[in-house]
């Protein structure tokens, strides 16, 4: 079970890397003006685009999995490397455990 946690918590880790280079290049092209800065908004629906993708495969995903990817998530809140969108964002998630949990608990 923990290796399933353990790998959840990897997973949640190898996510910072896009997570905080996209960012940085999209606000170079910004600021040197070689894209409009709506195209930001572009970049947060294709984050929502992503989560449902992700919410989608988690119902494959062991719990243990799904528990270690979460608290990878929350250590990255934590230390301010993602933004409140993202934050929010990555509730959805927490949304889909809690209702799996309850399904367990009830069955």
């Amino acid at each position: 079970m923990l290796d399933k946690f353990e790998y959840g918590l990897k997973r949640a880790f190898s996510e910072i890397i896009p997570e905080i280079g996209t960012p940085i290049i999209v606000s170079i092209f910004i600021s040197t003006g070689l894209i409009p800065s709506y195209v930001i908004w572009f970049f947060y629906l294709l984050s929502i685009v992503d989560m449902l993708v992700l919410i989608q495969k988690m119902s494959y995903w062991a719990t243990s999995y799904m528990v270690g990817w979460l608290v990878g998530v929350i250590i990255l809140a934590t230390t301010g490397l993602l933004t409140i969108l993202e934050v929010l964002i990555y509730l959805i998630p927490i949304v889909f455990l809690v209702y799996i949990l309850y399904k367990w608990i009830h069955e």
